[in-house]
């Protein structure tokens, strides 16, 4: 292995952490997630899927799941029930063969609907992350972030030297500032989240967080992120499948659900991400993951101060980055379908429950889309 590959492979391992860091500081710090345990989740899933796949694999927090756990400031025992709920299915979807036939349900309308809900509830978090209208001095620092985010990322070689610039003058400013002192070291202790096997949190968990997360999980971080595979590395994906991704993501949700960690999956966005930063080979994962595994392993009970060291605004603007980003996803639509999308996100962000924009959604596109398929040329000249 060249020392040229291995730099490339440590580039693109960090392509992704404007994405991961600032939900997970948000989870942790809001929800009142263990670090350590989200570290290890993190870093744990990173190696596992490398090592596995023998490709790039991105890990990403489940986003539409998160973003309303973090609006909605839900306990770490129902986001461990979601997680370990979310899990099951993929499990079952996975084994079953059932992933991509049920993934077709889901069309693109309904899909970026779903993450126009997405980003505006995570930029809404932003905004109150930032210290809301009465903090002028956080929200133009955050604004500031998510707009140099936004430029650097026409070019995607540009976005992780961007986000780790902003992060390590973060950093730096804490540690000049006495901010990184708490950090030491620990083991890490795993604990049992026993609250997420409750009858009423489960019930609470896939109302509010599962079911609005299935058809973004398997449209982008199985289906969407298997063809990318293949196109990015044709050469070297022969194992990675729909049931295949599926499974990973649903044994290591079932995993960290029961151990109070951070849900994830296997996002088509970061591995574009990693992808264009340089990552080329599997120890991408290595990297990555091994860091982040080694920070939750050993760091314990002081993890939560690795996160403390980023200011609010700086996590603000991450998110408002993430959250404009998701939203205009939405702009490739246009007609009755970008209007299924806006209402879907719209309801989304008024009632921080996608599951009711999901189904609004649902029932607006799928007849219409019946009644068109029943007039078209194609299917009167039958």
């Amino acid at each position: 292995m060249s020392a040229k590959r291995l730099l490339a492979d440590a580039s693109g391992s960090v392509a992704d952490l404007g994405v991961l860091l600032p939900i997970a500081a948000a989870l942790i710090l809001i929800n009142g997630l263990d670090a350590a345990t989200v570290l290890v989740g993190v870093g744990t899933l990173y190696l596992a899927a490398g090592l596995y796949f023998r490709v790039p694999v991105p890990v990403q927090p489940i986003k539409a799941a998160a973003a309303i756990a973090i609006a909605r400031e839900l306990p770490p025992e129902t986001i461990g029930a979601a997680a370990i709920t979310l899990g099951a299915v993929l499990v079952i979807l996975g084994a079953t063969g059932a992933t991509r036939f049920i993934s077709r349900a889901f069309s693109t309308p309904i899909v970026r609907g779903l993450q126009l809900g997405v980003g505006l509830i995570l930029t809404k978090t932003a905004f109150t992350l930032a210290g809301g209208a009465s903090n002028s001095g956080g929200l133009l620092a955050a604004a500031t972030i998510a707009i140099v985010l936004t430029v650097g990322s026409r070019w995607r070689e540009t976005v992780p030297l961007a986000a780790l610039v902003v992060i390590g003058a973060a950093i730096y400013g804490a540690a000049t500032g006495d901010g990184t002192s708490s950090i030491g070291f620990g083991l890490w202790a795993p604990h049992l989240n026993t609250g997420a096997f409750n009858a009423s949190v489960l019930m609470s968990a896939i109302t509010l967080l599962v079911i609005p997360q299935i058809p973004l999980t398997l449209g982008n971080a199985v289906v969407a992120v298997v063809d990318l595979e293949h196109r990015y590395f044709p050469l070297n994906s022969r194992k990675v499948s729909p049931a295949a991704v599926s499974i990973s993501s649903g044994l290591a949700n079932m995993t960290v659900g029961a151990l109070g960690g951070m849900p994830m999956c296997h996002g088509s966005g970061g591995l574009t991400a990693h992808y264009r930063a340089g990552a080329e080979t599997y120890r991408m994962n290595v990297v990555i993951g091994g860091f982040f595994l080694a920070c939750g392993l050993f760091a314990g009970p002081s993890a939560l101060a690795l996160f403390q060291v980023i200011p609010a605004p700086v996590l603000a603007g991450f998110l408002a980055f993430t959250g404009l980003f998701h939203s205009s996803l939405a702009t490739e639509l246009r007609g009755f379908d970008l209007a299924v999308a806006v209402c879907i996100g719209l309801l989304g962000l008024l009632t921080t429950n996608l599951a009711i924009g999901l189904a609004v959604g649902l029932l607006l596109y799928w007849p219409h889309r019946y009644v068109a398929d029943r007039h078209s040329p194609a299917k009167a000249n039958i």
